[in-house]
């Protein structure tokens, strides 16, 4: 028997006002039932509050019944839907069950019989509501990495699950592209809190507006002020901030961040009352933080170390490139419309030896740009030029810079290859060519811009 905190909404959709309520009256015992004669009135129904059943007929006023009826199946979750109609026709009756109705009624209604249909239709909505909603909590659970099940990742994986509900700030260390920020998430997703996930890269954030963004401004507080500023951490209340390349955070806003940690007091810039604020810290970093050369305070570091997880790169996770391999050309398959199969062999063995400076995210985009471009359903060494040849030539041309060249020269000529070659490797996409690179996308911008990067190998940026 279906279990409801409320009454079912029905909606009887019928342009006979006699026939509308007895049915009304026949129903109200089990359901909240609403009444309209047209299928423009249905319509303004959904608008605001979806219905459990809709009885609807066929002949109405401003349209056919079988035609509203196509509309309601591109719904996520359509209601049940049972047709009633005075003129009984085998086509109709058809064409209605074809399109999502559960049943067809023919008028006079057998009162009795429609109440066993709506009882048994109910039971199996409410069934489907609950394995949606377990099926919903499995997702939840399931990590969202594809790993083999030993080594580092498998380590990260078991344990995440016992300290995510810890009230404890979490630091995630590893190199670009290794999944800190998938991992956040899911420590996020299962930490129970109500609130939303925050995500700050703090390298993205120029120094000279980093404050006022993070902890919110007044009106006034400087020039360009002209409104009150919400700040970021008051944006994180109840849920999760997340401090992604928390060590380019300015020494001027480490103290004060230190002061939030341990008293949960902060003020906006321009404001003299103090603000309270609560959040779970999930911060990551690329680099050491606690080797004096990065300028981050030791203090603020004890601080954000309560639990730590050290990601492995990829090429500290061989084993699990076969099984990326597959999960990426699956989601590249469904993304570009393709029927790529695999990798051959040589691809294969390549991959298994590469050193993948990007980590995952390189594997990602060269297994992307390879299923968009391939007219096979094999991937061969022809579609992984980025890989194989691009980072080659950035090293040769590394190894072979000019002497003449002073420092800055050779400096910019081998971060204008490195720059061309992820752009390459991410398929001309300038937001995962910055994630591979480390960098922010306004950086980028900046870099194409600066050693006019105006066409690829692949195409015009």
């Amino acid at each position: 028997m279906y279990n409801l905190d409320d009454k079912p909404f029905l909606i009887i959709v019928d342009d006979e006002p006699n026939f509308s309520e007895s049915l009304q009256l026949a129903l109200d015992d089990t359901f909240i039932i609403s009444k309209v004669n047209s299928i423009a009135g249905a319509r303004s129904f959904l608008n605001e509050k979806l219905p459990d059943v809709i009885l609807l007929d066929i002949r109405l006023p401003d349209g056919n019944g079988i035609d509203f009826l196509r509309e309601l199946k591109k719904i996520s979750s359509m209601p049940v839907v049972i047709i009633m109609t005075a003129f009984a026709a085998i086509d109709n009756a058809v064409a209605a069950l074809k399109e999502g109705a559960v049943d067809y009624f023919t008028k006079p209604i057998d009162i009795e019989k429609l109440k066993r249909e709506l009882k048994v239709c109910l039971e199996n909505r409410f069934l489907q509501k609950k394995i949606a909603a377990l099926d919903k909590e499995i997702k939840k659970c399931t990590p969202p990495f594809v790993t083999s099940g030993v080594g580092k990742m498998r380590e990260i994986i078991d344990k995440v699950p016992m300290v995510a509900p810890l009230n404890i700030p979490i630091l995630l260390i590893g190199e670009t592209g290794t999944g800190k920020e998938k991992l956040a998430k899911w420590i996020h997703t299962l930490s129970g809190v109500k609130g939303e996930m925050i995500s700050i890269n703090c390298s993205a954030l120029p120094k000279d507006i980093f404050e006022s963004e993070f902890f919110g401004h007044t009106k006034g507080a400087f020039t360009s002020a002209v409104s009150h500023k919400e700040g970021l951490i008051e944006q994180a209340e109840d849920g999760t901030l997340f401090l992604d390349e928390i060590g380019e955070l300015p020494e001027a806003v480490q103290a004060k961040f230190l002061r939030v940690l341990e008293e949960g007091l902060y003020y906006k810039v321009g404001e003299t009352k103090e603000r309270k604020v609560n959040f779970r810290l999930i911060s990551a970093t690329n680099k050491s933080l606690a080797d004096p050369a990065n300028n981050f305070r030791p203090d603020l570091f004890f601080r954000i170390n309560g639990i730590n997880f050290e990601l492995p790169t990829l090429k500290e996770r061989r084993e699990d490139i076969p099984l990326l391999v597959s999960t990426f050309i699956e989601e590249a398959n469904k993304a570009y419309n393709k029927n790529v199969k695999q990798v051959s062999a040589k691809v294969m063995k390549h991959f298994m030896e590469y050193s993948w400076p990007g980590n995952i995210r390189e594997l990602k985009w060269s297994i992307h740009r390879a299923v968009a471009i391939t007219p096979k359903e094999l991937i061969d060494m022809d579609e992984i030029y980025s890989i194989s040849e691009a980072f080659k030539d950035s090293k040769k041309q590394a190894a072979n810079i000019d002497p003449s060249l002073s420092f800055q020269e050779a400096i910019e000529m081998v971060e204008r290859s490195y720059i061309e070659n992820a752009l390459l490797t991410a398929n001309n996409n300038k937001t995962e060519a910055a994630k591979i690179l480390g960098i922010s996308v306004r950086t980028l911008h900046y870099k194409i811009k600066q050693y006019r990067l105006l066409q690829s190998q692949t195409g015009k940026f």
